[in-house]
Order: structure tokens, then sequence, then C-alpha cells
């Protein structure tokens, strides 16, 4: 189990005890059975797990706290998933269209149901962020001298959060509802400029990073210097489109202090985890920030643990809405009561031995009765015979994954996949281990997308998922020791900031001109790559010789697919509206141009009928 601070995993009710509507009077927000919480409110680390919990799970003691909205898409990574992937090339949701509209088309209208929870989400937790801000400059926790320090880094954090969902209020819309500790509780959020909240924003975390002392580390799980950092290196990335600002300069200055701190040690020297499996399997704390790990790729973690901070959201959604079992069993074995057999034996022959011939003439019957292709040996995975069945679709089953369940949910769109190097025509084999747990052609799945309809999973897209629930040790095999029981939900982290994006920042604004120099970008890049191909210090044989914005931009998405940018991404590189089409944008199934209004979001109706808000332009 993973060490969680014992104040994160002590999952306080303050969103109960504030009553929550402070800052969002245009929400609705019911807490469940507020009469059976115990009120935390003067118990500041209660409510400073409390904040961070709502970014790690649905709300107080796991419900949900947006109201008529299921919990697990209303969760922080899992509502921003939605609205930075199921639009773009990289993902779609093939269900529930009352829920999401037309999300998957990169159109969207005031009533689609997810817009509520993404803006929801949001809005909650700049809310909690900025009463307990309140609270401590109020004096409501009743502190001792001793504790000031700890409240003064806690207030600290909450602006560093806050921040971070400000920075993706600034992706989504261009007239954004800000409130920050001076706004009174109660108040409506006062609309503003989106120009004018980056210059707000920038300003904030600006302060913040120089408040900290160099090299100061956070404990596991909690925000820091580097969070903050990387944070407002983002912000700068996509001040062009924000306010209309070039700031690489400063996304390159800010991404590079990052560098100096956590660019260096592991096995490629540079600060990155040695596998990319690693990343994203149930350990993948053991390579985060504060965990004293060999390396601090990531660099700001949602931590889960499947014991004591679980959720719908996070690894469980991107393990369980790619996976399914379909057109898999284990192969029947054919029985012996051949003694002499080494077990090892028996699994390489893929025998079952019997002691007893009731035992054995037990297993004969099942073996008889067995149809022939359930005992054919079609693959090996993880140690096991699996036999596929000739007349499905797609061979897949969630316990390859280690995953107790799957939902048939998601599906790649084929443009994404064709950014790949391939080793064949059928793009079923590659050595980029990033594509590694890809179910392919394959295993009969079809990269085409002819459809984005649930029915259709199986032959409508290959399923691309990055996450896993196995352990995983430092090169990337299956650590079946240290692996949890195959039970959902799941317990690894969600990865919201890697040291691997903070070095493609710092190339891309290298690119535009913000520092640096173009063989700078292309060591930056070919750090990506050396480790995407599992290559050894040294071998540079994947090495680009050097890197156009095309070249930055492919990487980009290679490397950090399904990681709450690609929107952000092509919106920044003018790939959204024209210019680069995929199956299915615009509602057209080769793909057409996008209106430039749907750049942003529009928001809720239930948000609009609740305030005197001005609606996104164009809608």
């Amino acid at each position: 189990m993973k060490r969680l601070n014992k104040y994160f995993i002590a999952l306080g009710v303050a969103a109960t005890a504030f009553g929550l509507s402070s800052c969002t009077g245009d929400l609705d927000l019911q807490p469940n059975n507020p009469q059976d919480n115990t009120d935390v409110s003067k118990n500041m680390d209660n409510v400073f797990a409390d904040v961070y919990m709502n970014f790690a799970t649905y709300g107080p003691n796991g419900s949900n706290i947006v109201q008529d909205f299921d919990g697990g898409q209303a969760t922080f990574a899992r509502a921003l998933f939605m609205a930075e992937e199921f639009p773009t090339d990289e993902a779609c949701w093939l269900w529930d269209p009352e829920q999401y509209g037309t999300i998957n088309y990169g159109l969207t209208d005031p009533s689609t149901a997810c817009v509520y929870a993404f803006y929801s989400r949001l809005m909650i937790n700049i809310s909690l962020c900025n009463q307990f801000i309140q609270c401590v400059n109020n004096g409501t926790f009743e502190l001792s001298e001793a504790d000031q320090a700890r409240a003064q880094d806690y207030v600290r954090q909450c602006r560093i959060l806050r921040n971070a969902c400000y920075f993706y209020m600034m992706t989504f819309y261009d007239k954004i509802p800000y409130a920050d500790e001076s706004t009174v509780m109660g108040a409506q959020p006062t609309q503003l400029p989106r120009a004018e909240v980056y210059q707000l924003v920038t300003a904030d975390l600006e302060q913040i990073v120089a408040s900290f002392e160099a090299n100061q580390k956070p404990y596991y799980g909690f925000v820091g210097l580097d969070a903050a950092e990387s944070i407002l290196a983002k912000i700068y990335l996509n001040g062009e489109v924000f306010a209309g600002r070039a700031d690489y300069d400063k996304c390159y200055q800010h991404s590079k202090n990052v560098i100096a701190r956590l660019g260096q040690g592991g096995y490629y020297g540079n600060g990155l985890a040695r596998s990319y499996k690693r990343l994203f399997g149930a350990n993948n704390d053991k390579v985060t920030l504060g965990s004293n790990g060999e390396v601090n790729e990531i660099i700001w973690t949602i931590p889960q643990d499947n014991e004591n901070l679980t959720s719908y959201a996070g690894a469980t959604f991107m393990i369980c809405g790619w996976l399914g079992t379909n057109g898999v069993q284990q192969t029947v074995a054919a029985p012996t009561m051949d003694a002499s057999l080494t077990e090892e034996q028996l699994l390489a022959q893929n025998l079952m031995y019997c002691a007893t011939q009731a035992e054995y003439d037990a297993q004969k019957a099942i073996y008889d009765g067995a149809k022939d292709w359930e005992k054919t040996v079609s693959e090996t995975i993880n140690g096991k015979n699996y036999s596929f069945d000739p007349k499905a679709t797609g061979y897949i089953a969630s316990e390859w994954f280690n995953s107790g369940d799957g939902w048939k949910c998601m599906v790649a769109r084929s443009t994404f996949v064709s950014k790949f190097e391939w080793n064949d025509t059928q793009m079923s084999q590659s050595d980029d281990v990033r594509v590694a747990l890809w179910q392919t052609s394959s295993h009969g799945f079809t990269v085409n997308n002819p459809s984005l309809v649930g029915d259709d999973w199986g032959k409508n897209g290959y399923i691309a998922p990055k996450f896993s629930n196995w352990a995983y040790n430092e090169d990337g095999t299956i650590n079946y020791v240290e692996s949890p029981d195959n039970r959902v939900p799941v317990g690894g982290d969600y990865g919201m900031i890697r040291l691997a994006e903070v070095y493609l920042m710092a190339a891309e604004a290298s690119l535009m001109g913000g520092g640096g120099s173009a063989s700078e970008a292309t060591e930056y890049v070919n750090y990506i790559r050396r480790r995407a191909y599992g290559l050894a210090p040294g071998d540079t044989s994947k090495d680009l010789a050097g890197v156009a914005m095309g070249d930055l931009q492919d990487e980009r998405c290679r490397e950090l697919y399904h990681e709450l940018t690609r929107r952000t991404d092509l919106i920044r590189w003018n790939l959204w509206c024209s210019g680069y089409t995929w199956p299915w944008k615009g509602g057209v199934e080769r793909g057409t141009s996008l209106p430039e209004y749907t750049k942003c979001y529009p928001l809720p109706t239930r948000v609009m009928s609740t305030s005197d808000f001005e609606q996104t332009t164009g809608y």
C-alpha cells in the first residue's frame, strides 16, 4: 500500500461544514446527508485534506457534490479528460449520447451534460481553495503560533491548485467567472476577459514561485515549487491563445528552472524514468516527486490507493474505459497424470496435472467436450495460454491488464494511430514502447472508425490504453509480487504533469523564439525518443538530426497522449478548426473543419439560468 500522508487520506468533510456554495452560487451543490457528517471546520488539517480529496475523488465521503450527475464523470481528471480528449483525434466515448451529446465531433451546446460536469468540478475546486485561504486569514481554525507556518504553506498550495484550475478555465472559456480569496463568501464570481485572468494567474504564480526556498520539495501527493513552476510554464506556453501574448521566453525560462532541479539522475541521467510503462502502472508513485524514488518524473500527481483513496476516475477510468473481455478465454488444458512433469513443464505444455483417476476422467470429459479453437493456444500472455474465438471481432481480456473490469467505452481514431512508427503496413507491431499495451489488428481490431457507436466496439478503432494495474520494475517488466489484486477501483496515480512534458515545453518555446537553441530543442526531444524505444544509455539510433515544429508536435502527441493536453495543443497550433482533420471531426466520418467559436466551450445552461453571466462568444 502506498504511504499516503495521514492528512491526505483523512477524508475531511469541509465541503459540508462550509456549505460549499460560498463562491459558486451559480452551481447546484448538494452534499449527501449533511446531518450525518461531523463538523470539522475548526480542524485545519482535515479541511485541507478535503481540498485535495476533491481533486482525487467525487466529494465528501465519496459522494458526488455535483447535483444530478454521475460522480465518476464529475471527478477532476476524468471530467478534464472528457473536455481535452473526446473531441480530438486521440479518443472518443462510444456510449451515453444523452450525457455527452456531440462532444466526440468537437461540437457542444450549453445543455450538454458533460459540459456542466467539468465546469462544475473546476469551480467547486476553486471555491474550496478560496474558502480554505479565507478561513486561515480570518482565524476560523484558531491556530497556535506553532501552526502558523504550516498554515501559510497550506495556503500557498491552495493558490497553486486554484491557479491550475484556472489554466483549464482559460483553455475552455473566453469570459471566465473569477473568484479568489478576496471574493465575499456567497457572492457570484466576477466574469472577466480571459486576458485579464491570464494576468492575475501568472502574477500570482510568479509570486508563489519566488516565495519558495531553492529546491524545496513537497511531500508525496502535494504540490510545491516544481508543480507551481510547471503550471506557470504551461500557461505561458499558451499565452498567445489566452491573452495575445507571445510569452515563450517566460515559458522557456520556467521550464529550464524545473529541468535544472529535476533533470538529472536515473537510468538516462536526465531525470526521466527508465520505463514508460512504469509511469502508468500500479506503483507509479515510485517515480513521483516526494516519494524518494529513483527519479521524480511525475511532478504533480493525483494519488489513488486501492484501499484508502479510490474513485472511478484516474487510473481506474483510464484502464476500464478502454478495456473489456471479448473473444478470449484461457485455453482448455489437456489433462495428464504424468507425475514426472515439473510445474514448469506443465505450464509450458499447457497441461493440467491430475492426482487421481477420477480427477483425470473429469478433466478429460471437459477437454473432449471443448471446441477445437478452445484447445488451441492463440497467444501466451503473462504466463497463461489463451484461445481466440474465430467468430469474434477483437480479442482482449481485462485480466491482461490486471483489471477486474472493463467497460468497452473508448477507441482511438485512425489519424492518431498513424502518428506512431509501425513496423508493418497493418500498423500491428511497433518498437515504440508507448503502444506496447495497445490492441491492434494483430488481435482483430480495425484501425478505421466507420462509426463512433458502442455496439460496434471491436470493429471501429484500436484499443489504446497506456495505464495498467500491474506493478512494474524499473525496466518495465511486470513485478508480479508487488502487483495488487485485480479488483476495481485500482490504485494507480494519475500524473497531471511530468518532467517529459517540461522538456517538450522547453523545446517548443525554444522553437518559437523563447530562448535556447535548435540543438537544445532537438536534444530534449531525443531524450523522449530514446526512452520511447527502450534504448540503452548512449544509443542514439532513434535520434532526430533536427526538430522542426511538425516533429515537435508529433512527438508531443505520442508522448503525452491521454494526459489532458490534446485539445489545448491543437488550438495553440492552429490545427483545431482547420489544417488537420481526423475521423468524425465536425460530425462527418472523414472529418471536416470546425467553426471558430468551438475553440471555447459554452457556459452550461444551468449556470446561465441562475446568473447574469455573458455566454461564451458564438453560443
